[in-house]
């Protein structure tokens, strides 16, 4: 078999392909897929109808899928759960479908692998070859739709499937707490086998995750040798790596029960059940990533393992930081494949997202592979121009559980010293019991962030804490200011008040704005729309009942507010809303509804809350201007916040005040229509 791949001489990519190539070569792998080839299901030997399999051919647009039956092999696959920026889960589903019925070769594949391992004819390890064999000897079923039940009430359709019987859709799913894990079922008929039940682990979009390979990572595959290969896949019981499971359990230990986890692997999806079950076995629960490609033939097993692994992983590197790119990750392999180019490659592509990589040395090399991958110069290339302290080769996997403490601790004390972490030191908001008021923009992203603090609307004599504040009494001390007036926010040692300037200190504490080392001027950014927010859609219509003096009571200054109010929603409501959808349309809003670089930000909360009270305040204005749809992306961010998980709670909760006497009040008199 040739192989013309070609890649810039002196790459890491021209490296892997080299070293792909050498192994291939000098341990027999064309030959052994040479004489395995005939040995698999045509795609053209099934039953189906001509039509299934022309349809088969349009994959997801197949608009007339076949049903799965009685008869057939349904598998579906673990996942990982995934929040996108508009704060509604997501996960990946990936379902397969077969015929129950084996290949009439069964006897002679078998017959064959057992003697290319060693075996004698009719050796009792034949049977465990059957088993394990069976996936590849199934005929696959393209162009199937499977139904499933997940967690037990929503109805989900996958696919259909492509031509290799196949389908890997992305659906919304509903919300559930983080590390929380689902089940879910196939609704087939009666009489269907195979997978019917997967899992769902939920993830939130922050926090660790580790990525790791397996076979000769945490799995002894001995991917240099295809006689080993075969005999590692469907002879042997399969074997950890010496002491690879202390390893991951220590690191799910450090790391907290809801980091997920994800196997990257080459070998192809035919292995998933006996993957499954070894990954049940010995590591954490996480989700297998396995090649697609290759699914009818056994020697399809040798290329999978040998040719293009580094592109393949980093294709799916790469879908892995969409589903979490803010969370900080540990990418796990050795030295058989080409896990240290692909790695390198996806460090160089990400940066700061990777926080750690290790390499398992694997020292048989010598007998069963190529020396040069084990060669500190194939290592000084593979990770070019990455720091030092972020990749790391070993062989006793007992000397990586202190570099990965270290490196978690130093990123969880750096972040505590920078941000005063809620989990440590509690937020004390002091503003007046009964209104929303300005305090409800400050409840918002401490909700939305899931923060530990007290808030004096909720507490025992915390009217006498705002007014022992506003009257100078507290803070006394040598560094805090006395303060004018609510909302004040207290944080260890620290009293600031001003609602733009506490948004300002929580944003980045709180994780509400953009990545500061790839967008240093962000956060300016999000405060200046905040502030906007704040001006005119918070500020303008507290003026309109109050148009003359703050000191004077509404009804003192009735005729006045009315003028006020009806210019308001004629002329300043819709400029504010048409700015704000303006910003919405720019490319800087990035993809999502969100006002600035396609994820939440304090700034969207101020916005929401904004919207929320001139709804209460002036419900004909804002009515009207919704049915218009000229600020329809304005009214979709509004929704998007009230539908993320933490802010729904909050809203449906005792904590949330009623609009009463605040900012926004409702009279009758000012409810223009614009």
């Amino acid at each position: 078999m040739s192989n013309p791949r070609r890649a810039p001489a002196g790459t890491p990519r021209a490296q892997s392909i080299g070293l792909e190539n050498k192994t291939r070569s000098e341990c027999g792998f064309e030959d052994a897929e040479s004489e395995l080839a005939p040995f698999g299901i045509p795609a053209t030997a099934c039953h189906q109808s001509k039509l299934t399999k022309v349809l088969s051919y349009l994959g997801s647009r197949n608009p007339w899928p076949a049903q799965i039956c009685s008869d057939d092999v349904v598998w579906l696959m673990d996942n990982v759960a995934f929040r996108t920026a508009n704060g509604h889960w997501h996960a990946e589903f990936v379902a397969a479908a077969f015929d129950h019925k084996p290949s009439a070769k069964l006897v002679d594949i078998v017959g064959d692998i057992a003697a290319r391992v060693g075996l004698a004819k009719g050796a009792k390890e034949e049977a465990t070859i059957e088993r394990r064999i069976s996936p590849f000897v199934m005929e696959i079923l393209p162009g199937r739709q499977v139904n499933v039940k997940f967690d037990g009430s929503t109805e989900l359709r996958l696919g259909p499937g492509g031509r290799n019987g196949m389908s890997s859709d992305i659906r919304k799913i509903s919300d559930a707490s983080q590390g929380s894990v689902v089940s879910s079922t196939a609704v087939v008929p009666k009489g269907t086998t195979g997978m019917l039940e997967m899992k769902t682990f939920y993830a939130e979009p922050e926090g660790w995750a580790v990525l790791s390979d397996i076979d000769d990572t945490i799995k002894i595959t001995q991917t240099s040798n295809p006689t080993g290969i075969l005999r590692t896949t469907f002879v042997d019981e399969p074997t950890p790596v010496a002491g690879m499971p202390e390893l991951y359990a220590y690191i799910q230990t450090l790391l907290t029960t809801s980091a997920p986890w994800f196997y990257l692997s080459a070998s192809p999806y035919n292995l998933y059940p006996f993957l499954r079950k070894f990954r049940d076995d010995h590591f954490p629960f996480g989700q297998l990533i396995l090649r697609d490609a290759n699914l009818l033939t056994i020697s399809g097993l040798l290329a999978n393992l040998t040719l293009g692994t580094e592109k393949y992983k980093v294709d799916r590197i790469k879908k892995v930081h969409g589903w979490i790119p803010q969370r900080k990750m540990i990418l796990i392999g050795d030295s058989t494949q080409s896990d240290p180019e692909a790695y390198g490659d996806a460090c160089r592509m990400f940066p700061g997202w990777i926080k750690l990589i290790l390499i398992r040395k694997v020292m048989d090399i010598s007998a069963i592979g190529i020396r040069e991958k084990n060669e500190p110069e194939r290592f000084e290339k593979a990770f070019e121009n990455i720091p030092r302290e972020l990749w790391h080769v070993f062989e006793d996997p007992a000397e990586c559980q202190e570099l990965i403490h270290k490196i978690v601790s130093a990123t969880f004390l750096l972040s505590a010293k920078r941000q005063k972490s809620a989990k440590d030191v509690p937020y004390n908001l002091i503003y007046w019991p009964g209104i929303p008021g300005r305090g409800e923009y400050i409840r918002l992203a401490l909700e939305e962030a899931g923060a530990d603090y007290t808030d004096t609307a909720h507490i025992k004599d915390g009217m006498n804490q705002v007014l022992a504040h506003i009257n100078g009494e507290e803070p006394n001390d040598d560094t805090n200011t006395p303060l004018l007036a609510p909302p004040i926010l207290k944080h260890g040692e620290l009293v600031i008040s001003q609602t733009p300037n506490i948004l300002l200190y929580l944003g980045p504490r709180l994780g509400l704005v953009t990545d500061s080392e790839n967008d240093p001027d962000g956060l300016y950014r999000i405060n200046g729309l905040a502030l906007t927010a704040l001006d005119g859609l918070s500020n303008e219509p507290h003026d309109c009942h109050h148009p003359v003096s703050t000191g004077l009571y509404y009804e003192d200054q009735k005729e006045e507010s009315k003028r006020r109010a009806d210019d308001y929603v004629k002329n300043r409501l819709p400029k504010f809303l048409g700015y704000f959808q303006r910003v919405l349309d720019s490319k800087a809003s990035g993809d999502g509804p969100w006002l600035y670089g396609g994820k939440l930000t304090y700034a969207d909360l101020v916005l929401f809350q904004c919207v929320d009270g001139l709804r209460f305040m002036f419900p004909k204005a804002i009515a009207k201007l919704e049915k218009e749809g000229k600020h329809a992306k304005v009214f979709a961010l509004h929704k998007a916040v009230s539908e993320r998980p933490r802010i729904k709670a909050y809203l449906e909760s005792d904590r949330r005040q009623k609009y009463s006497s605040g900012i926004y009040r409702y009279y009758e008199e000012l409810d223009f229509e614009g």
